[in-house]
Formats: structure tokens, C-alpha cells, sequence
């Protein structure tokens, strides 16, 4: 049965008002109606200094056409105008709905708590847009995944999400919770994503005043149940681009554990992007690195370097403003065709040189969280054999892990895939000997093992949580071995 929007005004012509006149319809506060089969997503807008008060309204919204038939489920954003309910502006900012910080992040505001279910929360920002922002958050989520951590991702640009065709989940949208209470993200790549895009069709513009837009962001954000498949270690936020009221509004309400900020070599994008540093300074976010995409591009041919946009501009800008330079992201054809079919580099062709130079990436913007959080780096010490590795920490804690273990529960994307049913049980490495330790930076080390196996990068509190489950783990890989008629000996 098709659902008319007439239908969905005629529902929700019996929620009264917010100040008890007239129903939400015919005060002209429902907007953004999006129909995509069963389910039906739409926003309410209401007075700025109401907005926490009218949870009650929006369910009764919810509630109204829900009971339509057809609908099997109803999203309902509430936004909030800029102007109060007695016609003045609004004399603070929007409110924090749910306003939290991550386990042990650093926040913005004071007294905030934990998002639930996040541990740090990441924010992915430039001063401008056409940097490649977007594309660089991306495969910065699918980097941290392959470090061994949970991580979800969230595109907060309502005015031009991309995440769901970046990540090829156009068209698709989110289901509630058992007590819709909360949305479930969508899950790509094993990562766990929420996108305005998934509620609003993409060639709709969103017509929004910088507070309702927040407003929106907010409820989003912490309307989210990013813990439906269990505890993400990290959330990466697509920033909107830009410096403006809603950038700043969200880094002062939303717990950030630092931001990274995405330019190009040109000095009016690097322009921009002092000012994307400088609003995080402004509200006292940590800044965790600066990256310079569209660095340079190597021509397929020859092979010969082009340095297309100029050459080394964002590292000396970032030794110039104190920052960590994180890197440097090539111009190339596959990044740009895999992006825009859905597919990121980083997760179809993990083996590439594209993919591990955002997993390089992601090891040092994880490190930097991890600096701040006080983990320094261990004591690192190969026995003779090659066969154990000795990890010491600062913290007295000592552990020796077995070449075999480190080789068949890499962090990789070879073994780890994209999601804990995609994992892959290795079998047969008996014996496998550790060749080489490559440090990456102050934050993880690569181990090149002498079956040829090396693209895992070993962040120190991976190696840290390997440490302390170990006779757990190792009981459980041998009995899933077993399970599968497997041996641990070579063939």
C-alpha cells in the first residue's frame, strides 16, 4: 500500500501545537516529509527555548502516523527555530539535548557525560569545502577498523550529506530500536553509520536556519543507538565544512576527543584551514593532526611525481601552527571511481598503496588520542628465536605474545575483514617467525612476519588488550580450530 504525504498531514492534524492551539500541521511545523517504502521520516519544528520540553510531542507525532496503515515505522527529527515562543530571538544557544563527552575524551563544555556506548568521539573537519573532507573520513574510519577497533562514523553536513553514496548505502534508512527509542545505524564495511542523507533524498535541498540544523544534529547524534551491536571504541564525525555558527555551536555541544583537519597544499585552502584550527582552539578542542589530501599525483605511465597543487604547503603550515602533520593522500583515479561507486579504497583493496597510507594515517591520528589519554609507548624486545615478542608498558605490566598469536590475530584487514563475520580463522603458522619491527611513529609498530604478512599495524593498546586476554584468546582460537577440523601446522 503506497503512503501519501496527504495521508501523513490528515495523522498528524490531531498533535496539537506546542502551546496547546491549532495542530502541527496547520501551524506549519511539519517539514521534510521523506516516504521510502514501509518506513516514514520527517521533522518538527518548534521554538528554540521549548525544544527540550517537547520529547512528549514529538512521540505523539511518532505515534500519530505510525497507526497509518502501511507504516511500519516512523523517524521524527525535532528541530528548533530560531525565534522563541514569544517572538523575541533566543538569548542562548540551542540546548544539548543529551549533551555528553566520551569515556575518558576530551570535552568542550563542562560537566557533560558519555555519549553511550562511545569512547572517543573524532571530528573530521575543514575550513572549506572541495578538500576532500568527506572521502578522508571515510577511509579514516575504515583505517582505525583495521587497527583492531570498533568504529562508527557520522555525517553531520545536512545541507550535502555524501556519506550514504561514499559508503553505498543510498536509498536505504534506519530502523528504530524494540522500544523506539533510539535509531540502529546502518552497518557498511563493519562500520556503524548514521547520515541526514538517509531521511532526506539527496537531491532535496534542506532548507534550515543554523538552529534548527543543530538542533538536528544533536538528537541525531545522541538519538542513536551506536552500541546496538556492541561498545564502539571510536566515532568519526564528517564535519560540515566551513567555520560558521552551526561548526561551532556542534564543537562546543558535541564531546570531542580532538578533530583532524583536512586541507590541500594551497595556500588559500591552508587559509582556510587556520581557521578550522582556530575555531577548535577557540573551545578548547585538541587538534590532533593536520592532512594534506590531494598532495601530490603520480602518473600511471611514467610513474614520474606531479606536485599538481604545490608541494609540502600543509607540513610546513603544521610545523608553523605547532600541529602533528599527518600525512599526505595522493591524487589518484582509484580513490576518486571507488568513492563514488560506494566502494572506499581502504576497505576493496586493503592490499594497496592507497589503503594502507589512510591505515598509516589512522595510526597516527589513534596515537595522538591515546598521547592524550597519557599511553606511552612499551619497551618492545624479540627473543633469539624470533618466536615471542616481549611488550613492557610504564605501567609495570610485562607480556610475551607468541609470533603465532600476533600472526593469526593480526588487526588487519586480511584477517580481521570488515566485520566479526567476516573474520577469518588462520590456521597452519606453527612456527611463524617474526623478521622485522617497523615503528609507526610513537603509536603502533608493523610486524613483518616470515610468511610474507605485514600490512597489520599493532597500536600499542591493541597490543596492550592482547596482553591481558591472552590465555583467553589463545583458548578460544584453538578451539575454533578444532571446531573447524583445522590444525595449527603447516600443510
Amino acid at each position: 500500500m503506497t503512503i501519501t504525504i496527504n495521508q501523513i498531514h490528515d495523522a498528524l492534524r490531531k498533535v496539537p501545537g506546542p502551546d496547546g492551539t491549532g495542530n502541527i500541521v496547520e501551524n506549519g511545523l511539519v517539514s521534510e516529509i521523506l516516504v521510502r517504502g514501509g518506513r516514514v521520516a520527517f521533522a518538527v519544528t518548534v521554538p528554540a527555548d521549548l525544544a527540550a520540553g517537547l520529547e512528549t510531542l514529538r512521540r505523539a507525532a511518532e505515534a500519530a502516523v505510525v497507526e497509518l496503515a502501511g507504516v511500519e515505522a516512523a523517524t521524527v527529527v525535532l528541530t528548533a527555530d530560531a525565534t522563541s515562543s514569544n517572538g523575541a530571538p533566543p538569548t542562548t544557544a540551542p540546548p544539548n539535548l543529551r549533551g555528553a563527552a566520551p569515556g575518558g575524551g576530551q570535552s568542550a563544555s563542562d560537566g557533560v557525560e558519555g555519549l553511550p556506548g562511545v569512547g572517543h568521539i573524532i571530528a573530521v573537519a575543514s575550513g572549506k569545502g572541495g578538500v576532500g573532507k568527506s572521502t578522508t573520513a571515510v577511509n579514516l574510519a575504515l583505517g582505525l577498523q583495521a587497527l583492531g577497533l570498533r568504529v562508527g562514523i557520522f555525517d553531520a553536513d545536512i545541507y550535502g550529506p555524501s556519506l550514504p553514496r561514499l559508503i553505498g548505502l543510498s536509498g536505504q534508512m534506519p530502523h528504530a530500536t524494540a522500544d523506539e527509542k533510539k535509531l540502529i545505524p546502518l552497518a557498511a564495511y563493519g562500520l556503524a553509520v548514521m547520515s541526514m542523507g538517509f531521511l532526506v533524498d539527496e537531491d532535496l535541498p534542506v532548507i534550515w536556519r543554523g538552529p534548527m540544523v543543530v538542533q538536528a544534529l544533536q538528537q541525531m547524534l545522541f538519538d542513536v543507538a551506536w552500541d546496538h551491536e556492541g561498545p564502539l571504541d571510536v566515532l568519526v564525525i564528517d564535519m560540515p565544512p566551513g567555520t560558521g555558527d552551526v561548526q561551532l555551536t556542534l564543537a562546543q555541544q558535541v564531546p570531542l576527543s580532538g578533530a583532524v583537519i583536512v586541507s590541500t597544499p594551497q595556500d588559500l585552502a591552508l587559509i582556510d584551514a587556520r581557521k578550522g584550527l582556530n575555531m577548535f582552539r577557540k573551545v578548547d578542542v585538541p587538534v590532533l593532526g593536520l592532512v594534506e589530501n590531494m598532495s601530490y599525483f603520480i602518473a600511471p605511465d611514467t610513474g614520474t611525481r606531479w606536485d599538481i597543487f604545490g608541494h609540502g604547503g600543509a607540513e610546513r603550515e603544521a610545523e608553523r601552527l605547532g600541529l602533528v602533520f599527518l600525512g599526505g593522500v595522493p591524487l589518484h583515479m582509484d580513490i576518486r571511481e571507488l568513492s563514488d561507486a560506494g566502494t572506499p579504497v581502504t576497505a576493496i583493496r586493503p592490499q594497496s598503496a592507497e589503503a594502507a597510507i589512510y591505515r598509516d594515517l589512522a595510526a597516527r591520528v589513534w596515537g595522538e588520542v591515546l598521547a592524550a589519554r597519557g599511553m606511552e609507548a612499551p619497551v618492545m624486545k624479540l627473543s633469539p628465536a624470533r618466536d615471542t615478542l616481549r611488550v613492557s608498558f610504564k605501567d609495570g605490566f610485562s607480556y610475551d605474545l607468541p609470533a603465532e598469536m600476533l600472526r593469526v590475530m593480526s588487526p588487519s584487514a586480511e584477517v580481521q575483514g570488515h566485520s566479526p563475520s567476516e573474520a577469518k580463522l588462520v590456521a597452519g603458522k606453527r612456527g611463524v617467525k617474526i623478521m622485522e619491527l617497523k615503528p609507526v611513529g610513537k603509536y603502533a609498530a608493523r610486524i613483518v612476519f616470515d610468511d610474507g604478512h605485514e600490512t597489520g599495524l599493532y597500536p600499542w593498546s591493541y597490543l596492550a588488550d592482547l596482553g591481558r586476554d591472552r590465555d583467553h584468546l589463545w583458548a578460544s582460537y584453538e578451539a575454533d580450530l578444532a571446531a573447524r577440523g583445522l590444525s595449527r601446522d603447516p600443510a
